[in-house]
């Protein structure tokens, strides 16, 4: 049996738990920049505004005030940790799907218990974190996460928590679930099968097989089975490796200056050598890139990349940075205006897999104490407390970011506001315990 746990409106979310005046509230949490909607709250999907609507036109949906704020995605990604590590106290082969969705596995075979289990984990979430999370559970991962988005929109499901594993439930579901609401099909999939007469999951799931091949493939017709009930569908869990890491960024505005871009590359490397070692893994290859602005004409415009391949695998962030400066060096224009560059690692590998360099391994080695020492720090005191010296100067780089939320503004270490969430005893406490007893630290 699996469940899907889908946090309601992450990122609004997350500025509600330092703010709480925002509760009930339209609120638009934007992207970088503050170019356009990423994340709506309840109170401002009702007003119609629509995912990606661009700030300035979101005036136009509405005469109501609506809340605009930047995005805070160290904050966010902080609280979704919270609440996965909440999460991997009770599941079974924690699958974190995304930064608010995470696949598991239930603990018994009974349906009662495992619904009030997941109750009581819903309940812990909010009461130690403060993010309303709903969750649905089903024999396929397919059918729970139909579950989980029907437990989330259902004003009547007081527990936030839906199971959909009799056959009569799941029949009178899939015959109110839109195609486009079927987790694998997208929007081309999605104007074929209307284009057809195909409307809602019922009618999916009746369609031939062969059928399904034509105008999809295999994956089409293992979500047509895992609609059935049949486990067809695998997720690959985060901590697998990427085989290549990308940090980059659009400026607020132009600029110019030589140290301004080379800070944010740098800046951009350390940010990659960290999620290496986050992974456990190693690179060989680094790339730079700039580029300027294609939309002002009045400038000259100029993109340019280069890749440098180091002496052996690393995740040390005083290598990384050392040849990512030289890529820069190479790459950057005088006399030209920039307005994105970013920075990547590739050629990754396991960090367990490798061999130290027989002129270099000493030093490997003394690198590999200094990283994990910054990390401990950094993770402890927040993100970016010690960087390497090229890249402490803070210039315009930085995206342009007028709205943010005065409550959570320039938070990086801030675990002492939230209420501590429970051991793991506490956690696996009876199911027919007292729910304040069980959530007593």
């Amino acid at each position: 049996m699996y469940a899907l746990a889908d946090c309601n409106n992450f990122f609004v979310s997350c500025e509600r738990v330092f703010n709480p005046t925002l509760n009930n509230k339209p609120v638009v949490v934007l992207s970088n920049n503050d170019g356009c909607a990423i994340a709506r709250s309840n109170e401002a999907k009702a007003l119609g505004i629509p995912m990606g609507c661009p700030a300035f036109q979101i005036k136009n949906y509405t005469t109501e005030h609506v809340i605009m704020l930047s995005a805070q995605h160290v904050l966010y990604r902080d609280i979704s940790n919270r609440i996965m590590q909440v999460l991997g106290e009770v599941a079974i082969n924690l699958e974190v799907y995304s930064v608010d969705e995470a696949f598991f596995e239930l603990p018994y075979d009974d349906d009662e218990r495992n619904h009030k289990l997941l109750a009581q984990v819903v309940s812990k979430i909010y009461k130690y974190i403060g993010v309303p999370v709903s969750i649905g559970f089903a024999p396929t991962r397919t059918l729970a996460k139909i579950a989980s988005h029907v437990a989330k929109k259902d004003p009547s499901n007081t527990d936030r928590v839906l199971g959909l594993t009799i056959q009569s439930d799941i029949d009178n579901i899939l015959s109110r679930t839109k195609i486009d609401d079927i987790w694998g099909i997208g929007r081309r999939l999605n104007a074929k099968l209307l284009s057809r007469g195909i409307h809602y999951a019922s009618d999916f799931v009746r369609l031939p097989k062969s059928f399904l091949q034509k105008i999809g493939n295999i994956n089409l017709v293992r979500t047509q089975e895992e609609l059935l009930g049949l486990d067809r569908v695998s997720i690959n869990p985060v901590t697998i490796a990427h085989k290549s890491i990308m940090s980059s960024r659009t400026f607020g505005h132009v600029i110019q200056k030589r140290n301004e871009i080379s800070d944010a590359v740098l800046t951009f490397a350390q940010a990659c050598a960290t999620q290496l070692r986050q992974e456990q893994s190693a690179a060989l290859t680094v790339t730079v890139y700039v580029r300027g602005d294609h939309f002002r004409q009045d400038l000259p415009f100029y993109s340019n990349s280069c890749t440098v391949r180091m002496a052996t695998h690393t995740s040390s962030a005083i290598e990384i940075v050392r040849h990512v400066l030289i890529a820069f060096n190479s790459i950057f224009r005088e006399g030209f205006s920039y307005r994105k560059a970013g920075v990547m690692v590739s050629d990754i590998v396991s960090a367990k897999e490798l061999q130290l360099d027989i002129f270099n391994g000493e030093q490997e080695v003394r690198h590999n104490r200094l990283m994990s020492a910054i990390d401990k720090i950094n993770n402890r005191y927040g993100a970016k407390r010690i960087m390497l010296a090229p890249s402490i100067n803070k210039g315009e780089w930085a995206p342009q970011q007028n709205h943010f939320n005065t409550k959570s503004k320039h938070l990086r270490f801030y675990s002492g506001m939230l209420p501590q969430y429970p051991s793991k005893s506490k956690l696996n406490a009876p199911l027919d315990q007292d729910e304040d007893d069980a959530c007593e630290q």
